[in-house]
């Protein structure tokens, strides 16, 4: 829920509703290519969100 909403609303279209790529372009009316880059930018803010809180740490033991 930290995510921007542009971000976030790609990720629970792609992973939790499993549209494709130009599904959600279709739907969202924004091009494919800026789909790809907001999944890119989404995966890396919670992929740093999930270092900061010690995902990392949990993960290793």
């Amino acid at each position: 829920m930290e995510l921007p909403v542009k971000l976030r609303e790609v990720i629970i279209l792609y992973y939790y509703q499993e549209f494709s790529i130009e599904e959600i372009s279709d739907l969202l009316k924004i091009n494919g290519n800026t789909i790809k880059t907001r999944l890119y930018r989404a995966r890396n803010k919670l992929k740093e969100t999930l270092e900061i809180g010690g995902f990392e740490q949990w993960k290793k033991n």
